[in-house]
């Protein structure tokens, strides 16, 4: 009794996997002959049409996805080359001061003007 009750319980689990497997469901269509043939091939062109869109929304994503990476490295190249120019606008001001010019000349032996300079004026006869 336990035996027949344990090969019952196999042949439905067999049954079972039998059913959510590949092999089973080709061999279902071939089964049913041309009519399942025919559902297949009628459904074919639909089904190349999703597998094309599918096809085509992945290579969009990618696409997204390396523009946005790119705009991601630019945006940092701009943020460095922005700092780098204002450090060195702030260097160029603190170099054209009159003050700086002065120390800069000092060590060639020129010297700064204490009186202010003044024109030449050349008189014609």
């Amino acid at each position: 009794m336990e035996e027949q009750e344990i090969n019952e319980t196999n042949a439905v689990a067999e049954k079972k996997k039998r059913k959510s497997s590949l092999g089973s469901m080709l061999g279902a269509f071939d089964s049913v002959g041309e009519k399942g043939l025919k559902r297949v091939l009628f459904n074919l062109p639909l089904l190349l049409f999703l597998a094309a869109l599918a096809v085509l929304h992945i290579a969009n994503n990618h696409l997204a996805e390396s523009y946005a990476r790119r705009i991601a490295l630019t945006e940092n190249e701009v943020k460095q080359l922005r700092w780098q120019y204002m450090t060195t606008a702030a260097a160029l001001m603190k170099k054209s001061k009159q003050s700086e010019v002065a120390k800069l000349v000092g060590t060639q032996g020129l010297k700064e003007l204490r009186v202010p300079p003044y024109k030449i004026e050349v008189k014609k006869n």
